[in-house]
Order: C-alpha cells, then sequence, then structure tokens
C-alpha cells in the first residue's frame, strides 16, 4: 500500500515537472522575439573604445579631437572591462545609425554600473549631459532596471559615453525607437514574470515534496531556490529597480556577491544532503564543510573589505572551486554504483553549468553576453526540475535493486587505461629519442605559448641557441655513436645546469634551443656563457673536448616566432664567424 502511494506521487512529480518545463518555454519564445526587427540596434560593435588610465580627460577634449588616435573601433558585441580603475569612453556617431531626426530614440544600458554618464554632442561642438547608474539613478524619470537615456535634440550627431567606478565595467546597450522601447518594456516585464513564476512554482513544487517523503534534501532544494531567485534578481539589476531609493550605494554594489554567496551556500547544503555525502564519501563531505566556512566567511567580507575588485575575484574563484567539487562529488557517487546520482549528475550539469558560463563570463574566459545570465539559466533550471524527479524515482527503486559494482570497475580500469596510454603518447611525441628531451614540435608549442604570455603580460623572453663545433668532424673521426654520446652528453648538461622555468630541446642536428621566460638580454647572456664554460670544460670520454657557439636573442614588440628565432640564428652564425666557441647577441633588426 505504501508502495503504491510512493509510484503514485513519483507519478504525478512527472506530470508536474514536465508541466513546468512547458511552462518555461513560453517566456523564452516570447524572449526570443521580444523586438519588432528594425527596432532595436545592439550598440556594441558601432562603439570606438578609449582607456583613460589618467582618469584626466574631459568631453571637451575628445569632442576637439586630441584623443581620436587613442580610440579603437570595438571588438565586442556587448563591451564587458571587469574591473579597472580607468575611465572607459565609447564614442558613438548616431549619424550612422539614425537617418534624419534623432530626437525620440533611446539608448538602454542594462548592466548595473557605478556611473554611466553620458555626453550627447551637437553639430557645433556644444553637448547636454546626463547622469546614470546608481548614483544617477534619481534622475531617471522612469523606475526600470536599466540606465535609459533619451535623444532629445535633432542636433545631436554623435554621443561620449564614461564608464566607471567600483562595480565591474560593462555595458550592454540598445538603440530603439520610442515605440519600439515600450513595446520591449512589456515583453519584457511579461517574460520575467513568467520566468520568476516558474520558479516560485519550482520552490513550491519542492516543498511539497518535502512534507509528503520528509527528506530534508528537499527543504534545502527549496532554500536553494529562493537564494536562486534572489541571485538573478541581483544578476538582471531588479534590486535597484525596485530598491534603489532604500538601499544605500554601498550595499547596492553589493547585492551580487550577497546573493551569490547565500545561493553557494544552500548549493552545498543541499548537495551534501542529497548525494548523502556523510556517509558514502566522508571525506568529500568534510572538504565541503571547509567550503561551507569559506563561502560563510566570503559572505562576512562583503561587508568588511572595501576593495570590490578583490571581493568579487574572490567570490567568482570559490563559486567555481565549489561548483566543480559538487560536479566531481556527485560523479564520484555516480561511479561508485550510486544509481540516483545519474540523474543528479544530469540535472547538476546543466543547471550548475549555467552558472560556471557566468563566471567564466566574469573572468572572461568566454564572451560576455547577457543572454547569459537570463535564458541559459531559465532552461537549466527547468531542465534540472525534470532531472531531479527522475533522481526521486531513482532513490525509491534503490530499495529494490542494486547497481553492477564489477561493471564499473572495468569502466574505470578502461578509463585509467585509456589516460595512462594518452599520457604516454604525448610524452612521446614532444620527446627527442635519442637525447630524451624536448623535440621541435615542443619546443615550436613552448614558444607560441611563451610569446602569447609576454604578449598579454609584457615580461621578457630570450632565447639561446647553440650549435656543437665541429660535429661533422667527430662523427668522421669517432663514429657516429660516439656523437650521439656527445648529443646526450650536451642535452644532460643542458638539463642540469638551466633554470626549472626554461625549457631545454634539441632543434635539430646538432642544435639545441633553450627558451627562458621572464629573461632579459644581460641574464640570458650570462647563462649562454656559463653553458658555453661547462661545455667546454666537460670531457666526453673517447670523444675527449668539445667546444659549441652560442646565439642569444631577446624579444622585441612586435616579434613573432619566426622573428625571434631569425635573430638568435643570425647570432649564432656571428658566434661561428668570430671563431666559434663564443656567445653572440642579435638586437632588433
Amino acid at each position: 500500500m505504501i508502495w503504491n502511494k510512493k509510484s503514485k506521487l513519483l507519478h504525478q512529480s512527472y506530470k508536474i515537472a514536465i508541466f513546468l518545463f512547458l511552462m518555461l518555454l513560453i517566456p523564452i519564445a516570447v524572449k526570443g522575439s521580444s523586438t519588432v526587427e528594425g527596432s532595436r540596434i545592439v550598440l556594441g560593435p558601432h562603439y570606438d573604445v578609449f582607456h583613460d588610465s589618467s582618469n584626466n580627460v574631459t568631453v571637451e577634449d575628445l569632442i576637439d579631437g586630441m584623443y581620436d588616435q587613442h580610440f579603437t573601433p570595438s571588438t565586442q558585441e556587448y563591451p564587458f572591462f571587469w574591473h579597472t580603475t580607468d575611465r572607459i569612453w565609447l564614442r558613438l556617431p548616431l549619424d550612422d545609425l539614425i537617418q534624419g531626426d534623432p530626437s525620440g530614440y533611446v539608448i538602454e544600458g542594462i548592466d548595473k554600473q557605478d556611473h554611466v554618464d553620458m555626453y550627447f554632442v551637437k553639430q557645433d561642438g556644444s553637448y547636454t549631459v546626463k547622469k546614470g547608474g546608481i548614483g544617477g539613478n534619481d534622475r531617471q524619470s522612469i523606475q526600470y532596471f536599466s540606465n535609459l537615456f533619451t535623444v532629445e535634440e535633432p542636433e545631436v550627431t554623435e554621443v561620449y559615453i564614461a564608464l566607471y567606478g567600483e562595480l565591474p565595467l560593462m555595458f550592454s546597450s540598445y538603440l530603439y525607437t520610442s515605440n519600439g522601447f515600450l513595446e520591449n518594456v512589456s515583453t519584457h516585464k511579461f517574460s520575467m514574470g513568467l520566468f520568476y513564476g516558474f520558479l516560485l512554482a519550482l520552490m513550491l513544487y519542492n516543498l511539497f515534496l518535502f512534507f509528503s517523503l520528509k527528506e530534508k534534501a528537499y527543504i534545502f532544494y527549496v532554500f536553494y531556490m529562493f537564494s536562486f531567485m534572489a541571485y538573478q534578481a541581483t544578476m538582471n539589476a531588479f534590486d535597484v529597480e525596485l530598491f534603489r531609493h532604500a538601499l544605500p550605494d554601498w550595499l547596492l554594489f553589493r547585492t551580487l556577491p550577497i546573493s551569490c554567496m547565500l545561493l553557494v551556500c544552500f548549493m552545498i547544503l543541499f548537495g551534501k544532503e542529497f548525494l548523502e555525502l556523510k556517509t558514502h564519501l566522508p571525506r568529500h563531505n568534510r572538504i565541503l564543510n571547509l567550503f561551507l566556512v569559506l563561502t560563510v566567511l566570503s559572505l562576512v567580507s562583503v561587508f568588511t573589505v572595501p576593495n570590490l575588485d578583490v571581493v568579487n575575484n574572490v567570490i567568482t574563484l570559490l563559486t567555481v572551486i565549489v561548483l566543480g567539487f559538487l560536479w566531481i562529488s556527485g560523479l564520484t557517487m555516480f561511479l561508485k554504483g550510486f544509481k540516483m546520482a545519474r540523474f543528479y549528475m544530469a540535472g547538476w550539469t546543466v543547471l550548475l553549468g549555467s552558472m560556471l558560463i557566468q563566471g567564466f563570463g566574469f573572468l572572461k574566459w568566454i564572451p560576455f553576453h547577457p543572454g547569459l545570465y537570463e535564458i541559459v539559466p531559465a532552461t537549466a533550471a527547468c531542465f534540472e526540475a525534470i532531472f531531479l524527479s527522475l533522481a526521486l524515482g531513482d532513490k525509491i527503486n534503490l530499495m529494490k535493486k542494486e547497481m553492477n559494482d564489477k561493471l564499473e570497475e572495468k569502466v574505470q580500469e578502461r578509463t585509467k587505461q585509456l589516460e595512462e596510454a594518452k599520457e604516454t603518447l604525448e610524452q612521446l611525441a614532444n620527446t627527442d629519442s635519442l637525447t630524451m628531451i624536448a623535440n621541435r614540435m615542443r619546443l615550436d608549442a613552448e614558444l607560441d605559448k611563451q610569446l602569447q604570455t609576454v604578449k598579454a603580460n609584457g615580461t621578457s623572453l630570450s632565447l639561446i641557441m647553440l650549435d656543437i663545433d665541429h660535429f661533422k668532424a667527430v662523427n668522421d673521426k669517432h663514429g657516429h655513436q660516439a656523437g650521439d654520446y656527445i648529443l646526450r652528453e650536451t642535452a644532460h648538461l643542458l638539463k642540469g645546469k638551466i633554470r626549472q622555468t626554461d625549457l631545454a630541446g634539441r632543434w635539430g642536428g646538432e642544435e639545441f634551443l633553450v627558451i627562458s621566460p621572464n629573461t632579459g638580454a644581460v641574464e640570458a647572456l650570462e647563462l649562454a656563457e656559463e653553458l658555453r664554460q661547462h661545455l667546454e670544460n666537460h670531457s666526453f670520454n673517447k670523444a675527449g673536448k668539445t667546444t659549441a657557439s652560442f646565439g642569444v636573442a631577446t624579444y622585441v614588440e612586435g616579434d613573432t616566432p619566426s622573428s625571434l628565432l631569425s635573430r638568435c640564428d643570425h647570432a649564432l652564425y656571428a658566434a661561428k664567424e668570430e671563431g666559434r666557441n663564443q656567445v653572440a647577441f642579435q638586437g632588433d633588426e
């Protein structure tokens, strides 16, 4: 009798979950057609961008053309700059976008910002300024979550926008006709009402499951859904729209990290309870308890640490780590034969994947797009509800069935074998078979990687190329085995003398290359001289003494792998021309 009641409950849960899923399709479909074609223009690609590190440039300077050469065309559809002390200037030529009278148009910036100063420049060089952002919202006539600026004068030809403050600098912006904007407001309010209604229904649904099944996992899920709603609301700047007059600015700056940490807290509690980690994976449970403490401390830091940049970076990193560990815990339980974890993995992967995508967007690992914070989490929440219902069915079925442990062990063993084989193949592909140091393919890859680091971080990089002197004569006199021995010994000597951060490899024949990151010309020349003396003083058994010629080159701005290697090769040639057993340096050609 009891079993029949549980089966009936499970059957009903499937129906409710599918119904909720269909509910979510409505706002997504509406959102996808939220504006009539032609009534909205995404402004990101139309901007020119200028990073003012001095924070002293005025709009008059820009109008006078003093900094025209500093503006570069935007490469982002939705400009995103994360935390920066620079003042970001965006230049928008309205006459390229609007044919005729520009008055009656609306510019919308949907991201939460400290300060958004918008300067509307007329043909005669005069301008009017409007203030936006959290500090400027009192000047906004419409109570709305985004920053709204109306173009009111027909003489306006150009707009300058200044972004600055504590919050991450981003500006997802659109240009509307007046009618198009009103249509978008109506559609957005309707779709958001459906979405948050769906989340509320999902929360009540899981509350019903808690009272029916007496499982603590579901009450934690209810708290998790509530915190998820709060997180999405702050992500979409609804806190600014609803509470801008009630909350101080410093708190509005921090509502997102606060809601994020609350979400992570209840996420940890739910994951621990649902996967029964205290029983099955006590070590994982202890680690998650530690993460829970760190999350609470991070929540406290939101109110105590004045530097919002540090707070946001720490919280984003902690969130990504916690999400990853919760996923790993679910995967571990699945591999251990915990059948219920298969649907946890499916639902949790989708839902947590959406959160990871948001984190990656903040960290600029993927292109920033406002859809990452609306449609992606909405869809993920819906799928998670369905998979959680299926997980409930698995939990009931666990009373009757057990997983096949032997099959899982074979899968794990085969996976391990494949990983080991992959590692072995990768090592062979990147190692010179004679000297057992890096081969040319590995050196090429490392040089590309180091050049990208140099260009991104402004660090230094040097190359040392060496060629064993009179190597052919050694082969002719003592045989190829002696030559091979010299090559192996040279490789061994190089590995023993360079730093751990350096990479030595065989470039080809009797030539070797040393890649030295964070090394200037002076340090590289000293290292090359030390290597030269070491080789000169070394005895190669039957071959006796031998020497090598060295060429050194250091990265200069604009270098490619080809140009840097070319200078290093020219330096090596010069060392040979000067009599061999020399160190030569080739500067910028």
